[in-house]
């Protein structure tokens, strides 16, 4: 078996050993991950090493959704790792706040509600876009108030003001 890197290491004692609060928490960043407690294993952040994604899958991790466009990474091949490793790969590719399209982020909305049943590993480069895509869901899905949602998806990597305004529009269009 290969060494987990120390981030996953941390991250996976802390979520094995708390307790599930009645609403998802984060727990803070652990490294390059975040994990949710209370959500069954999904985990938030940055990118994973080839060890760090066969770490999680045997924790029970079975989609990863990577949000990073094709030639960002090129240290492995992610997507041939994941699937030899039985496990879902998904790609909801964009890089800016103006590639943030409706319907990425409706589709980001689903597959992070649907996390909360299965090990889901959402990850871009270091944390930026998951942010993003956390805060939508957060405050649309989940009820959590923006001030709230805001500070996780910071914690989670979010730091661009621009991804900030792009998802206040998208919260607020989504209101009406």
């Amino acid at each position: 078996m290969k060494p987990l890197s120390l981030a996953l290491a941390l991250s996976l004692a802390l979520f094995g050993c708390s307790a599930p609060p009645s609403e998802p928490v984060l727990q803070g960043p652990v490294g390059s991950f975040v994990s949710l407690p209370s959500t069954s294993g999904l985990y938030l952040g940055g990118q994973p090493q080839a060890t760090d994604i066969e770490a999680l899958a045997a924790r029970g991790v079975k989609r990863v959704i990577n949000l990073r466009k094709e030639g960002e990474f090129k240290d492995y091949d992610e997507r041939a790792r994941v699937e030899e490793l039985g496990l879902e790969y998904i790609e909801l590719p964009f890089s800016t706040p103006e590639e943030l399209t409706d319907e990425i982020l409706a589709r980001s909305r689903e597959l992070l509600s649907e996390a909360r049943t299965m090990g889901t590993l959402v990850h871009c480069g270091a944390g930026l876009r998951v942010g993003a895509l956390w805060l939508a869901h957060r405050t649309l899905d989940d009820g959590v108030s923006w001030e709230k949602a805001l500070e996780e998806a910071k914690a989670v990597g979010l730091k661009n003001p621009a991804y900030i305004e792009r998802i206040q529009k998208y919260v607020d269009a989504q209101k009406k």
